[in-house]
C-alpha cells in the first residue's frame, strides 16, 4: 500500500483574498478614523463614574453616613480616574480639525470635572459651615455631570 499525501485543502482564491484585505483595510480605516471619538466615549463613560461615585461620597458624608476621611478617599481615587482619561485625550494625534475641536471640548470638560473635584474637597477639607459649602461642592460635581452628558450627546456610545 502506498502512502498518500492527503488531498491539499483548496487555497483561497486570489479573489478570496483580496475581498479579505479590502475588508481588513476598510475595518482599520473605520477604526483609526474614529479613534478621536472612541477614545473620547470612553473617557467619557470611565469619568460619568467617577464623577457619580464622588457625588455618592459626598452625599453619604452629607447624610452623616460616612467619615469625612473615607469620602476624602473616594474622591482621590475617582479624581484619578479623571486625570487618567485626560491623560489618555492629551496624547491623542487627531488627523481631522473636527477631531481636535472634539478632543479639546473633551480636555476642557475634563478639566471642569478636575474643578469640581477641587471644590468637592476643599468643602470636605473646610468641615461644616466652610467655604465651599458640601451643597457647593455637590452642585459643581453635578456641573461637571451634565458636561460630561453633553460630550457623550455629541460624540456618541462607541
Amino acid at each position: 500500500m502506498q502512502n498518500t499525501p492527503a488531498p491539499a485543502a483548496n487555497p483561497p482564491s486570489r479573489a478570496a483574498k483580496l475581498v479579505s484585505l479590502a475588508v481588513l483595510s476598510l475595518a482599520f480605516l473605520t477604526g483609526c478614523s474614529g479613534g478621536t471619538s472612541q477614545s473620547v466615549a470612553s473617557a467619557v463613560k470611565d469619568s460619568s463614574s467617577a464623577v457619580a461615585t464622588a457625588r455618592i461620597a459626598l452625599r453619604q458624608d452629607m447624610d452623616g453616613k460616612l467619615t469625612k476621611a473615607a469620602a476624602s478617599t473616594s474622591l482621590d481615587d475617582e479624581l484619578k480616574e479623571i486625570q487618567t482619561s485626560r491623560s489618555t485625550i492629551l496624547k491623542l494625534s487627531p488627523p481631522s480639525q473636527g477631531d481636535r475641536e472634539t478632543q479639546k471640548q473633551a480636555l476642557d470638560v475634563l478639566d471642569q470635572c478636575a474643578a469640581g473635584f477641587a471644590t468637592a474637597r476643599a468643602a470636605l477639607a473646610a468641615n461644616d459651615g466652610g467655604t465651599p459649602s458640601l451643597p457647593d461642592a455637590d452642585k459643581a460635581l453635578a456641573d461637571a455631570q451634565d458636561a460630561l452628558k453633553q460630550l457623550k450627546d455629541k460624540v456618541g456610545d462607541k
